[in-house]
């Protein structure tokens, strides 16, 4: 899926986690051999803010609503802390 977000095309790879939360990272669109670069990240919860109904882990009802997300709700892009082992 693609996303314009300000003023840029973006690539859209969502992924949901194991309590049924999601994750969509903004990568940039780039040419065979080049490397896309994350720009923008988005975490929605379980349920679909506006209808409060539940995604249920449905990647085609995720981008249904990150489609018509305001660009607003983007956050600059960053990394999940990882867990050190002991």
């Amino acid at each position: 899926m693609r996303k314009i977000i300000k003023y840029t095309r973006y690539e859209i790879v969502s992924e949901f986690y194991d309590n049924g939360d999601s994750s969509s990272v903004a990568k940039t669109i780039v040419e065979e051999g080049e490397t896309a670069v994350n720009t923008y990240r988005l975490c929605v919860g379980s349920r679909n803010p506006l209808t409060q109904m539940p995604f249920n882990k449905d990647a085609v009802a995720l981008a249904e609503y990150l489609k018509s997300s305001d660009e607003n709700l983007w956050n600059a892009y960053w990394e999940d802390p990882v867990e050190e082992a002991e």
